[in-house]
C-alpha cells in the first residue's frame, strides 16, 4: 500500500524536530559528511550546506585535503577534517597527492573515532569510484554505529552482501541508475516499482528512498510513500547532495530513518517549487534550493 503524504505536508511541523531553546549546539544534533573529491568538491560544499540549514547544531565535513580550502571559501560554518596521509605514512607536503585527493583506507580509524561525537553520519556525495575509495567506503559502513545516509559513490561502493552486514539504521538515496547497480534493473512497468522496494527494503533492513518523480520511500516495515516531484529543476546535477544534506540532519536531531527520508524528500520537493517560483525551471540551482529551506522552515515553525 502507498501513503498519501498529504497528511504529513500538511502537519510537517510535527513530524520536525522539536528545538532545544536552552541548549547548545550539540543539544541541536551533531552530524559528520564524508564527501568530495578532487575533481568534485562541489558536492560536499552543497551536502554540508544543506544540513547546516536544516537545523543541525555541529557539522562537521571530512573531505580530501586539497578541497578543504575550496569549500572553505564557500562554507565558514562547518568543522573541517582535513583527509590526509596518517601516522607513519603522513607527507606533509602531499608530493605525490595520495591522501589528499581522494578518501583512502587509511583514514577509516579516524573516521570511525569521529562518529564517537556525532549523532549521523551521511557519506558518498563527489567521493568518486577509484578502488582505494570504494574500499575504505565499505569498511567504514559496515563498522560504523551510528545512522547513515549512504548516497551516490557510498551506494556504488557496495555489494548487496556488504549492505547486509551494516546494522545500524540506515538511509540510502540511489537514484534508478544507482539502485540497479546495487539491486538489479527497475522493472518497466512503473507500476511494480513500490512493491519491489518494499521487498529490498525488508530484506536488507533499511530505508531505501528512490530519487525521481515521484520520489519513494520504501521502509523496512513494509510502508511506501510517494512524494511528488514534478519539478525538472531539481533533474540538475547537486540536488541529491542537497537531499542527502538535509535527510542527516534530521537524523543528527533525533528522527528515525524512516521519517528522516520522508521529511527529506518532502523538503527538497517544497523548497524546490520556491526555487522554480524565484528562479524558474531553467535557472534554478540546487544552491538555490538550499537557499529556499529557510523559507520551508519558516512555513512549517512560524519562527
Amino acid at each position: 500500500m502507498i501513503h498519501d503524504i498529504t497528511d504529513i505536508e500538511k502537519n510537517i511541523s510535527e513530524r520536525l524536530p522539536k528545538r532545544n531553546e536552552q541548549g547548545e549546539k550539540r543539544d541541536q544534533g551533531c552530524a559528520l559528511i564524508v564527501a568530495g573529491s578532487r575533481n568534485m568538491p562541489g558536492a560536499a560544499a552543497l551536502c554540508t550546506k544543506a544540513a547546516l540549514r536544516s537545523g543541525t547544531g555541529l557539522v562537521t565535513l571530512a573531505a580530501p585535503r586539497s578541497i578543504v580550502p575550496i569549500v572553505q571559501a564557500k562554507l565558514s560554518e562547518p568543522v573541517f577534517m582535513s583527509l590526509e596521509k596518517f601516522g607513519e605514512h603522513f607527507n606533509e607536503k602531499c608530493g605525490d597527492r595520495e591522501g589528499c585527493d581522494f578518501l583512502m583506507d587509511r583514514h577509516v580509524p579516524e573516521l570511525l573515532k569521529s562518529t564517537g561525537y556525532q549523532q549521523a553520519v551521511a557519506i558518498g556525495p563527489g567521493l568518486g569510484q577509484r578502488q582505494e575509495t570504494r574500499t575504505a567506503v565499505r569498511n567504514f559502513v559496515t563498522r560504523c554505529s551510528v545512522p547513515m545516509v549512504i548516497d551516490a559513490d557510498g551506494l556504488n561502493s557496495l555489494t548487496p552482501q556488504e549492505l547486509s552486514l551494516i546494522e545500524t539504521p540506515c538511509v540510502l538515496t540511489p537514484h534508478k541508475r544507482e539502485f540497479a547497480r546495487l539491486f538489479g534493473e527497475l522493472p518497466q512497468d512503473a507500476a511494480q516499482i513500490p512493491e519491489l522496494l518494499a521487498k529490498k527494503a525488508k530484506d536488507y533492513n533499511k530505508t531505501i528512498l528512490l530519487k525521481g518523480s515521484p520520489i519513494f520511500v520504501a521502509t523496512p516495515g513494509g510502508n511506501i510513500f510517494a512524494v511528488p516531484a514534478a519539478n525538472s529543476g531539481l533533474a540538475k546535477g547537486g540536488s541529491g547532495d542537497v537531499l542527502t544534506g538535509i535527510v542527516v540532519a534530521m537524523l543528527a536531531q533525533g528522527v528515525s530513518a524512516k521519517n528522516a527520508a520522508v521529511l527529506g524528500a518532502c523538503l527538497l520537493q517544497k523548497a524546490g517549487e520556491k526555487a522554480r517560483e524565484n528562479f524558474g525551471a531553467f535557472s534554478m540551482l540546487p544552491s538555490d534550493v538550499i537557499e529556499s529551506l529557510p523559507q520551508v522552515f519558516l512555513q512549517a515553525y512560524g519562527s
